[in-house]
């Protein structure tokens, strides 16, 4: 039924194609395969979601993220890694989807917030670099990510369609269908997608257990009743199952649903610019269990023993943000909210006929402003400041886990102070900036379960960034430094039963990017990115950093074919403290260096089709990053780490009306 479905999908869109209208202006599809995300502007990278990306096209927001330097993805399985930015992940990196913070619901971080990201549903990536905003929440201690949906353009036709069909090795099977339709008063806009794979294997021809099921709805609807006026609702559904090779569990289920509600006012007065006003719900029923994809363990009496835990999540968040304009300033100022709560229950097989517990729950409050002030046309100021006020709570009746909190720290409140600010200069061709930012952030859920008392400090990162970008008609390059001192990093120490602790840290780091158009339709380009961390308190490495790595891409590109390579090589990281590292993984020893060529080719077959298709690890290298997670024997696994994917060859068709 899901292969009719996909072929199904893609036959009637293809259809479509063939007998559509010539005339009719249509969206240029890009042949190109795109194979890293360069820094466009001070601290901040965009890119389309859309197009597609080496390795293997996406399949969720972590796998998009990959071409993006210093993000690093943790792999526990086929799908659902947990992304580090410039090695900081959890909620050090904000998530958000539509204007609203993204959450996992599972305690044992097998959904992180990306696993929800439908790469195809978005229409804009924005990743802003360190603390050096203030209107996208509070924590931005390693930056955020933003997936971003655009208003459709009906101005010249009153309805697109849009379709992306990939097929892979071990039975990888993608599809993704998006239409919309509308007028300048209203549009009603749809989106349906499906991804599923079989186990993959390494370079060695072993099977990780690795095998997933993921499908997603979105229904959105606008109203623009003048255009300056915007009113937009959105539901979204998934679904899915994921298996896993770093632990005892499997998430048998992932289930996601959630709505929001946008209203936006536009040019109030000449000074007034806009009056932006969000809400929305998301609610997370998840099942993590050992027996559903795969063979539960006997116990020393012979039977199967059988174990199922249930978390729950429910988030409310919104915001309020008035835009101002005057001459050469901007201001952006408001407030935003999150109520969350996460309750559990567990048992075997029959674990549904128990009652839900409540865990932990959180408030949080925030305001923020924003000021962007144009000095000269050449230079610019930038500054913003934010304070929150979050209130957390365990509940301990019926918690095991929360039995060692002291009384005096079931209920805390943090009070957190956040700013910035940059400078910008134009010097010829070349954009310098320059930022010190400072952002707090207090225990997360995930920390909050390992602080043994129940008592940990926030943190606070005190960064200074620097860069340039430059560019001409053949050549676009740019650089990024930064230096960051956190007080009270919270880190785990898995080495004593995963407690939580405060520690200071420095990290340093920088990525640098070139791409140059030496020919008629050629491009070559690279791209390396390094980061340094020190645990100040316990004078050893900082635990999950990761080594050095080096991208390099050729491409030709005439418009109608395109040929690219892909040479990614990451050094051999030998700084690591073994048994430390986060909510996500720890450090396990060092690891190998390794180099992975990969290649792929396009074909834009017509102004409605765009045919690509690539090879990964061409020469089928095992290996595995160091920022991954151990493999679990009980999942079959006989690695140190879980191994990356061997040879993987996968063919895409786009179209679009």
């Amino acid at each position: 039924m899901r292969n009719t479905y996909w072929a199904y999908s893609l036959l009637v869109v293809a259809i479509s194609s063939a007998y559509a209208d010539d005339s009719t202006k249509t969206t240029v599809l890009d042949p190109i395969v795109i194979m890293g995300a360069s820094q466009d502007s001070a601290n901040t990278v965009r890119f389309n979601p859309k197009k597609t990306l080496q390795p293997l096209p996406a399949g969720d927001g972590a796998d998009l993220l990959r071409s993006v330097p210093s993000m690093n993805i943790i792999r526990k399985g086929g799908s659902s890694g947990d992304p580090l930015f410039r090695g900081l992940g959890g909620s050090r990196l904000a998530i958000r989807a539509d204007d609203h913070f993204l959450y996992g619901g599972c305690s044992g971080r097998m959904d992180p917030p990306t696993a929800y990201i439908f790469p195809n549903s978005f229409d804009e990536v924005i990743v802003t670099k360190g603390p050096q905003s203030v209107t996208q929440g509070s924590g931005l201690v390693t930056g955020s990510v933003s997936f971003v949906r655009k208003t459709p353009d009906f101005s010249e036709k009153n309805y697109y369609l849009e379709a992306t069909g990939t097929l892979g090795s071990r039975d990888r099977r993608d599809v993704s269908v998006e239409g919309a339709i509308g007028n300048k008063y209203a549009y009603l806009r749809l989106n349906a997608s499906h991804n599923e794979s079989d186990d993959y294997r390494d370079g060695d021809g072993n099977r990780v257990h690795s095998n997933f099921k993921r499908d997603n709805q979105m229904i959105q609807l606008g109203l623009t009743p003048t255009e300056n006026t915007e009113l937009v609702a959105t539901y979204e559904r998934s679904r899915g199952e994921a298996a896993y090779a770093d632990r005892m569990m499997d998430g048998s289920q992932f289930d996601r649903d959630a709505w929001n509600i946008r209203f936006t006012q536009r040019n109030i007065t000449p000074w007034f610019s806009a009056l932006e006003l969000n809400y929305g719900q998301s609610e997370i029923d998840h099942v993590m269990d050992n027996y559903s994809l795969r063979t539960p363990p006997r116990k020393s009496n012979g039977m199967r023993e059988i174990k199922a835990v249930n978390p729950k999540r429910k988030t409310n968040s919104g915001q309020l943000k008035m835009t101002f304009d005057w001459d050469n300033v901007n201001l952006q100022t408001g407030f935003d909210y999150m109520y969350d709560k996460h309750t559990n229950r567990a048992g075997n097989a029959n674990f549904k006929r128990n009652p839900f517990l409540s865990r932990q729950k959180f408030n949080q409050w925030g305001v923020f402003a924003e000021v962007a002030w144009q000095r000269t046309e050449d230079q610019k100021w930038i500054t913003g400041l934010r304070y929150d006020e979050i209130d957390a709570r365990y509940y301990k009746p019926g918690n095991e886990d929360y039995r060692g909190v002291l009384p005096k720290y079931e209920k805390q409140t943090y009070h957190l102070t956040s700013g910035f600010i940059r400078w910008e200069q134009m010097v010829g061709d070349i954009h310098y900036y320059a930022g010190l930012g400072i952002a707090e952030r207090s225990p997360d859920y995930w920390e909050r379960n390992r602080a043994k008392t129940g008592y940990l400090r926030p943190e606070q990162n005190r960064q200074l960034d620097i860069g340039a970008l430059w560019a001409n008609d053949t050549t676009q390059a740019n650089v990024s430094l930064f230096a960051s001192d956190i007080k009270d990093f919270i880190m785990i120490d898995w080495m004593q039963e995963g407690k939580a602790r405060n520690i200071d840290a420095r990290r340093y780091g920088v990525e640098a990017d070139v791409k140059w158009n030496f020919a008629p339709n050629w491009t070559v380009g690279s791209n390396i990115a390094y980061t340094y961390g020190r645990n100040r308190t316990d004078d050893r490495p900082l635990a999950q950093t990761p080594p050095l790595e080096w991208n390099n891409t050729l491409t030709w590109d005439n418009e109608t074919y395109s040929v690219g390579l892909l040479w990614r090589v990451v050094a051999k990281q030998t700084r690591f403290a073994k048994g430390q590292g986060n909510i996500i993984g720890q450090d396990i020893g060092e690891s190998a260096g390794f180099g992975v060529l990969s290649l792929n080719a396009g074909w834009k077959i017509n102004q409605y089709a765009t045919l690509q298709a690539g090879v990964d690890n061409i020469f089928d290298k095992t290996y595995a990053e160091f920022i991954s997670k151990a493999a679990n024997p009980s999942a079959g696994m006989q690695t140190l780490r879980v191994n990356e994917p061997g040879r993987t060859a996968w063919l895409r068709l786009q179209l679009s009306l």
